[in-house]
């Protein structure tokens, strides 16, 4: 759940490598959406310049507008949009991180470059489903595989249409580069 949380909220999802999409194991999907609900419900959305804060402003009204009409628009095509019940700051271009379950492959949710604190969630039964759902995208900069099963990561993240795949991490650069 951490690994998500830095995958999806760092920088409000306003970077290229956000982890926008889940994909999770049917038969876990409840038990780690739970977990993830609970998570979110601590983060703390406020000034960037506070160290306390995990998430802070869009960059500006018009992405606010575009987050709030994808966030919309997915929930219209059959998504169920979660946000923790927290105020928001009264000034400035904050959206609360938002959990989207029941995405469909060709929601909108799943299919656009949200850039904004949105996570869009889907399951799969088996890997070759996890694998196909992945690279149903035209966005594939980053991924990462989380598993206990390393052999299982290793054999999948090859598979993946991605500039960079991760195991069981996100973000993770190597200063060479």
């Amino acid at each position: 759940v951490e690994g998500l949380v830095d995958g999806i909220w760092f920088n409000q999802g306003q970077v290229c490598c956000a982890g926008s999409r889940l994909l999770v194991q049917e038969g876990i999907a409840e038990a780690f959406v739970a977990k993830a609900k609970t998570r979110m419900s601590r983060l703390r959305v406020g000034s960037p310049l506070d160290k306390n804060t995990d998430i802070g402003p869009l960059v500006d009204l018009t992405q606010l507008d575009r987050v709030k009409c994808l966030v919309a628009e997915g929930a219209r095509q059959g998504a169920v949009c979660w946000q923790p019940d927290e105020a928001l700051p009264s000034s400035g271009y904050y959206h609360l991180p938002t959990l989207a379950t029941g995405v469909s492959p060709a929601n909108i949710l799943a299919q656009e470059e949200v850039f904004g604190p949105v996570l869009a969630t889907m399951t799969f039964r088996n890997t070759e489903e996890a694998i196909e759902l992945a690279n149903n995208t035209r966005y594939g900069l980053a991924a990462s595989v989380w598993s206990e099963n390393v052999n299982l990561a290793l054999h999948v993240a090859p598979q993946l249409k991605a500039g960079v795949v991760w195991v069981n991490g996100t973000n993770m650069f190597d200063a060479a580069c």
